[in-house]
């Protein structure tokens, strides 16, 4: 929120009522504490006010939440109250829900470890955090048979579990990213926290379950999760790893990230079109115009030489703020140009001066009355 902006509520785990400190939400009108609510009450409230159906009615492709606190207070996480909430408001839509999995678990206490190198804080987010979040996905999923997708899937070991859901029938699609096929715990330098995002890189073995589990079909797509960021917000001059913001920048680079790495596993132009392009615009139901070479689809192409190797220096990255782990990284198959609806957005290194996207909205199925 900009400075000057209304609040209207704030939520926190640590808000001191009367001489307690406890979970609560502030509910503010006209300038004035109108009530404080606990979080039960305040759920109960978030639920009679969730307005989902109307977007979904609206065109809106689907709804993202985080089972942990999201890193931005004003984007609060949900709880248990607000999943039944959402999922009974999105059954006998087509639309889907996104989880960001990782949930808060009792593990064991560890010495704090030094902050500037990366194996502390791969140990405060342990896999378990991915496992018990993707366990209450899937038991949703199976109640409500909505259709759920869990977002940059790092760990490996809650496979088995997704494995299980969906023989049962859960509605249930999985992603993993490009750094988690790319990137390894072992390999990251101290200070470096240009490295550093959530669910954490893990280690070589975790990777190599990760392809795995692509080449069977258990993991349904690759995707960037590109989240730029200011240089100050990855505390750079401090290299400390539990401070600085957690998000990977990729997104012009994904393509030849996912063909440097696959082509090397026995993974086919094919693979790369159908992980890349076909699975994410069926999660976005946009499967009907994009994600395929088809007569009367939308003329969205792109034009790349594979076998043409390049370096990732900082005058050919064109992301506002350059800072990336891939910096030096020599990578296989480049971007010649990119046609979006017929029109060339880029080509050589060069944009177009306007921006030629548009908005996308889904005609959902009309769902019974609540």
């Amino acid at each position: 929120m900009e400075p000057g902006s209304t609040v209207s509520a704030v939520r926190s785990q640590r808000v001191l009522c009367g001489e307690e400190i406890r979970p609560a939400v502030i509910l503010i009108k006209e300038g004035k504490i109108h009530s404080i609510l606990s979080d039960s009450e305040a759920s109960a409230h978030a639920a009679g006010k969730l307005e989902l159906r109307p977007m979904v009615g609206a065109g809106v492709a689907g709804f993202k939440c985080f089972l942990i606190h999201s890193g931005v207070d004003e984007f609060p996480h949900v709880n248990d109250t607000d999943l039944h909430a959402a999922m009974k408001q999105l059954q006998g839509t087509d639309s889907v829900l996104l989880f960001h999995a990782e949930r808060e678990v009792q593990h064991p206490a560890t010495e704090k470890g030094d902050p500037h190198e990366y194996s502390t804080f791969l140990r405060s987010r342990p896999d378990i955090m991915e496992l018990e979040a993707i366990r209450t996905v899937t038991l949703l999923c199976l109640q409500y048979k909505v259709r759920c997708h869990i977002v940059h899937l790092s760990s490996a070991q809650p496979l088995e579990l997704i494995r299980a859901a969906r023989r049962a029938g859960a509605p249930l699609t999985v992603e993993t990213t490009h750094h988690y096929l790319n990137l390894t715990a072992e390999n990251i330098p101290a200070r470096a926290t240009q490295f550093k995002c959530c669910p954490p890189i893990r280690d070589t073995a975790n990777r190599e379950l990760l392809w795995s589990a692509l080449k069977a079909g258990e993991i349904d797509m690759v995707v960037s999760d590109h989240s730029p960021c200011t240089p100050d917000l990855k505390c750079l001059d401090r290299g400390d790893f539990t401070q600085a913001w957690g998000g990977i920048s990729s997104l012009q680079f994904g393509l030849s990230l996912f063909w440097t790495s696959a082509s090397k596993r026995g993974f086919s132009f094919s693979d790369a079109v159908r992980l890349l392009c076909k699975e994410p615009a069926r999660l976005c139901r946009l499967d009907n115009q994009k994600g395929s070479l088809i007569p009367g689809h939308d003329a969205d192409l792109v034009i790349w030489d594979p076998e043409k190797e390049f370096m990732v220096k900082e005058d050919n990255i064109h992301h506002k703020n350059k800072l990336t782990p891939y910096l030096g990284l020599a990578l296989r198959g480049k971007v010649k140009g990119t046609i979006v609806r017929g029109r060339l957005v880029y080509s050589h290194g060069s944009f177009s001066t306007q921006p030629l996207g548009k908005h996308l909205f889904i005609q959902h199925k009309t769902p019974e009355p609540l």
